[in-house]
């Protein structure tokens, strides 16, 4: 019951991560969210560290540095799948490939098995991926072969990210989120100073927008959030089978969803009411697997 539970928490923060991102990067540079999301995160968990405690071994160190490059790398084609669309279509397929990633590394290579329930519960929440982040409609814009090329790149990147976090030594603590995203702000902070120096080499850059308060502190929640997931996913990993955190991390579009509803006004179709049905029979179905 506790790994369904906090898999759930990780799949809510981390869509409503997302959410925030989302609104901050119709402001800004998405590159430059995603850094400055990170560096707050990671803020975050340097002050939680006296708390939750964490050790800096080998293990830590490589798993957090695998955990951060692979991380940038998804978010890199995750944003440039999400910019070529449609988004109904591209955030659930990158969505369900980092749900089968971890699924398929727990099973050949972790020697984790399933009982028949917890097969069926891993069906319905991949169902769900899928009903939560698929909208439909008339005039429905099919992907371009290059876009779902990048979200299944951004899934298993993903995929690979949270796999690597669950590896880490148990003993660890924190350390390895830590490292992780110490190691993703330095890379996309390097990206970003690269890109301002080549904007301003070319005078590009008298149209960029100024960082208000307002969307500092969308960043500063996005980062806070999306840290709290990290953290939520490691120890959901170590009470319980990476296969079953894996799946439920993927249903993250259900928050980014619910927060659209409540503060934009969003629309909710019929299947994202189903897909939501789902992720919570699927949820019951884990815990009791």
């Amino acid at each position: 019951m506790i790994t369904a539970l906090l898999g759930l928490c990780t799949a809510v923060t981390y869509g409503a991560a997302d959410f925030f991102a989302a609104i901050a990067s119709r402001k800004i540079r998405v590159v430059e969210v995603t850094a400055l999301a990170s560096l707050a995160g990671l803020v975050i968990q340097l002050l939680l560290l006296p708390f939750m405690g964490g050790t800096f071994s080998d293990g830590a160190f490589f798993w957090g540095l695998i955990g951060g490059l692979s991380s940038v790398v998804a978010l890199l084609c995750l944003y440039a799948s999400l910019a070529l669309g449609p988004i109904s279509i591209i955030s659930p397929l990158g969505a369900l490939v980092s749900a089968i990633v971890p699924a398929v590394i727990g099973v050949s290579f972790l020697g984790e098995s399933f009982s028949a329930l917890g097969w069926v519960a891993i069906g319905i929440a991949l169902i769900a991926v899928v009903l939560v982040g698929f909208v439909p409609g008339e005039n429905v814009t099919l992907p371009k072969p290059r876009a779902i090329v990048l979200a299944i790149g951004a899934g298993i990147g993903i995929g690979i990210a949270v796999s690597s976090l669950a590896r880490s030594p148990h003993d660890s603590g924190i350390a390895p989120i830590i490292i992780m995203r110490t190691t993703a702000a330095l890379l996309l902070g390097a990206i970003v100073f690269v890109t301002a120096l080549r904007q301003r080499k070319s005078n590009t850059d008298s149209t960029r927008t100024p960082l208000t308060s307002k969307i500092l502190m969308t960043i500063v929640a996005a980062g806070t959030l999306d840290a709290s997931a990290n953290i939520f996913f490691t120890l959901a990993s170590r009470t319980g089978s990476l296969t079953v955190v894996g799946v439920l991390t993927a249903l993250y579009p259900l928050g980014t969803i619910l927060l659209a509803r409540l503060v934009l006004k969003e629309h909710v179709a019929t299947t994202q009411k189903i897909g939501v049905a789902l992720t919570l029979t699927a949820s019951l179905l884990l815990a009791l697997a």
